[in-house]
């Protein structure tokens, strides 16, 4: 005969816990975020400083030597003093000067002298009976040219030649040099943190306990423990640099040089030709 069922056995102790599940992987990096809006751009460069000034220009050339002045006028008749030798008086015996003014007398016993008023004429006849007549003297020198008169004044200076046209002028002065480039512009700003990564899968469920000898099952241990975060996604890139600011402006172009100094006078005009000497006077021979 069977006998009675024994007490059931104490339950058993509770399994241990089951280990933790195995540590989920590392979340995928967060999305980059955006890149960052560019930055303003850089102030405009000053103004290059102005060129210097251009080189002064050459001298003009002289100015054309100026027309020769107009004759001078012709100079007063020539006057020959009183006592001017006119000319020479040689005879047999001595000689003599007759300047003018002075007379001249021829004197004869034998001749017969004919002076015609009024001119330089003598005739000489012998009036007594003789042989022919000899052959003719020969003829008597020249008398001296009487003196030249005093010169002409001299011609008034001609005009002054026209002023040398003005120099060239010098070349524009070199363009200032560019102004300084402009500073670079600020570093955009820096994007959004990426977002984070996503949550790691559930550990897997720990092993279940041993099941106790006879006695009721153990219960089953807990569920592992979540898998750690996903490390945070990285940091997104900095966005792009801005761009460079513009070049400054040209500086201004450099002033005209100066004008170029005036050409000199022109050289004075020759002195005008000497007035012709006068016309000697006239004498008239005395009676």
């Amino acid at each position: 005969m069977t006998g009675p069922t024994g007490a059931n056995g104490s339950t058993g102790p509770t399994g241990a816990t089951g280990a933790d599940g195995v540590t989920g992987p590392t979340g995928a990096n967060g999305v980059t975020g955006p890149t960052g809006a560019n930055g303003s751009t850089g102030a405009t460069g000053p103004t290059g400083a102005t060129g210097a000034d251009g080189a002064t220009g050459a001298t003009g050339a002289d100015g054309a030597t100026g027309p020769t002045g107009a004759t001078g006028p012709t100079g007063p008749t020539g006057v020959i003093e009183p006592g001017t030798a006119l000319f020479n008086v040689i005879g047999p015996i001595g000689s003599a000067t007759v300047g003018l003014g002075e007379n001249l007398t021829f004197q004869s016993s034998t001749l017969d002298i004919v002076v015609t008023l009024g001119s330089a004429t003598v005739t000489i006849e012998d009036t007594t009976p003789s042989g022919p007549t000899g052959a003719t003297g020969p003829t008597g020198a020249t008398g001296p040219t009487g003196a030249t008169g005093p010169t002409g004044a001299t011609g008034a200076d001609g005009a002054t030649g026209p002023t040398g046209a003005d120099g060239a002028t010098g070349p524009t002065g070199a363009t200032g040099a560019d102004g300084a480039t402009g500073p670079t512009g600020a570093d955009g700003a820096t994007g959004p943190t990426g977002a984070d990564g996503a949550t790691g899968p559930t550990g897997a469920t720990g092993a279940d306990g041993v099941t106790g000898p006879t006695g009721a099952t153990g219960a089953t241990g807990p569920t592992g423990a979540d898998g750690a975060t996903g490390p945070t996604g990285a940091t997104g890139a900095d966005g792009a640099t801005g761009p460079t600011g513009a070049t400054g402006a040209d500086g201004a172009t450099g002033a005209d040089g100066a004008t170029g100094a005036t050409g000199p006078t022109g050289a004075t005009g020759a002195d005008g030709a000497t007035g012709p000497t006068g016309a000697t006077g006239a004498f008239i021979l005395g009676k």
